[in-house]
């Protein structure tokens, strides 16, 4: 219990902006020890990639980028 109690202490000393971060770090714990029921539970856990999802799915294709350019070998 010490590492938690330490971890809750040093979570009240971070600014606003850094909690973001470990938030996405806990996010990333609990999907990788399987806590979420699902990749979409994982994915709505994370602040913000909900609204980065939505924004991608209503961007038109003609404006992304083509996949050969992102990954060469695919």
């Amino acid at each position: 219990m010490i590492n938690h109690d330490y971890v809750k202490t040093q979570i009240d000393t971070l600014p606003e902006g850094a909690l973001e971060k470990v938030l996405e770090f806990i996010s990333f714990q609990k999907y990788s020890l399987g806590l979420y029921d699902s990749d979409t539970d994982y994915l709505q856990s994370i602040p913000g990639m909900d609204e980065k999802l939505r924004s991608g799915m209503n961007t038109p294709l003609s404006d992304c980028v083509p996949l050969s350019e992102v990954w060469s070998d695919v």
